[in-house]
């Protein structure tokens, strides 16, 4: 629905906020979504995060881990939905790390913690291995049985 609005012509904040009265309109069930968008800009390295309910997205720099946190709810709970935003510049080499609640969840002592220790104790710089590897710690922080949608998204940013 928001790719089709976004392409449609309207802005995010106001396409969000069509999709927040779309599901508030579905009264008679609970339905509600979290929305997490990073946008990249590949000429600048500029990357726009919007976020509304949804988990924290890491981002891995050579001496660091930073995670952008987004403190709204999801969008089809209440009328009036708080969007974070936020804008960050990416580096060469930089991984960005975005993860569902499952992931999350699976250590809830820790929370979001476990993954920024994982990700600061890591060398790995493989996307497509550094998303293994958080997918089998979390499998196996829940005794080896998934207990929810476990998805994790990698990306890292090379410059030209």
């Amino acid at each position: 629905m928001l790719e089709k609005f976004l392409k449609s012509g309207f802005n995010k904040d106001t396409a969000i906020k069509l999709i927040n009265s779309v599901l508030l309109l579905k009264s008679d069930q609970d339905s509600f979504a979290t929305m997490d968008i990073s946008v990249v800009d590949t000429q600048t390295g500029n990357v726009e995060f919007v976020k509304v309910g949804a988990c924290p997205t890491f981002i891995k720099k050579k001496d660091r881990v930073e995670f952008i946190n987004s403190i709204s709810l999801p969008v089809g709970i209440i009328d009036n939905i708080d969007i974070d935003l936020c804008d960050k510049k990416l580096e060469d080499g930089d991984l960005l790390i975005m993860v569902t609640d499952g992931i999350i969840d699976s250590n809830k002592e820790l929370s979001e913690l476990w993954i920024k220790e994982l990700l600061e104790n890591t060398d790995i710089d493989n996307p497509q291995r550094l998303a293994d590897v958080i997918i089998q710690e979390s499998v196996d922080n829940t005794f080896g049985v998934a207990k929810d949608d476990m998805t994790v998204v990698v990306s890292k940013i090379n410059q030209n």
